[in-house]
């Protein structure tokens, strides 16, 4: 019999965010996707992804992150509300 792992629905879009590996992460951290950038910030810090992590003070900062890095030729991505 295998064993399955379970996981919440933030912690899975953490681990497809990994797979992705984006260029900059702008996190904002707002119910209910806080976990995500608490997943992924693990990610970063262990070295398993070369992402520019910014936390950022609200989610129109987030947005304006996101199209600055995608202006610049960044695959950008952000996980607030």
């Amino acid at each position: 019999m295998s064993i399955r792992e379970r996981m919440s629905g933030n912690e899975a879009v953490a681990y497809a965010m990994r797979q992705i590996d984006p260029d900059v992460f702008a996190a904002f951290p707002i119910t209910p996707s806080t976990e995500i950038p608490q997943y992924f910030s693990t990610y970063v810090d262990n070295g398993e992804v070369d992402t520019e992590f910014i936390a950022v003070e609200s989610e129109h900062s987030a947005m304006s992150t996101c199209i600055g890095a995608q202006a610049a030729g960044c695959r950008a991505i952000s996980a607030t509300s």
